[in-house]
């Protein structure tokens, strides 16, 4: 999820108090459910499109309409029990970041995070002033931002591609 040079860079980062943002434009944990058996993929019955699975509340979630449900054990299609979580959101990418720097502070920031009043603003705020080494977030951390701190930002998405760069 994260490239040697990457984490090099975080790893630089942290032990130099600079801060870093990683972009991923995909909330949630894993962006789809599907069976390694005969293929099949959890779609919501509203939309039509795959829903994406979110760790924190064990829930499969329509980004789309909010429809809700839990995840199954089993394939409804051919019960099979090879069901597999597939891709990146922010969520995982926040655990990942936790595993290879347990020392660091990370936040998150993506419609999941900001649900209260004011939670956009808590956040950032957070971010400056308690100087925490990494934010990690989808588009609403992307633009409007002045952290004079930052100085590694990393974006990973579908429409830019990944890249990093250092400021």
């Amino acid at each position: 999820m994260l490239s040697q040079k990457l984490q090099k860079e975080i790893l630089k980062n942290i032990e130099n108090k600079k801060q870093t943002i990683l972009f991923l434009n995909r909330r949630g944990y894993s962006t789809f459910v599907m069976c390694r058996e005969c293929g099949y993929t959890v779609k919501c019955p509203n939309c039509d499109i795959t829903l994406t699975y979110h760790m924190y509340g064990n829930k499969l979630k329509c980004h789309y309409c909010g429809y809700e449900t839990f995840p199954a054990k089993t394939c409804p299609n051919c019960n099979s029990n090879k069901i597999k979580y597939f891709g990146t959101g922010t969520q995982k990418l926040e655990d990942e970041v936790k595993k290879i720097f347990p020392n660091a502070s990370t936040i998150r920031m993506d419609i999941d995070t900001v649900s209260k009043k004011n939670g956009h603003e808590e956040i950032l705020s957070k971010f400056k002033d308690e100087n925490i080494d990494i934010l990690i977030g989808t588009q609403m951390i992307a633009k409007g931002h002045h952290f004079p701190n930052v100085t590694l930002v990393r974006s990973s998405s579908s429409r830019y591609g990944t890249k990093y760069r250092r400021l």
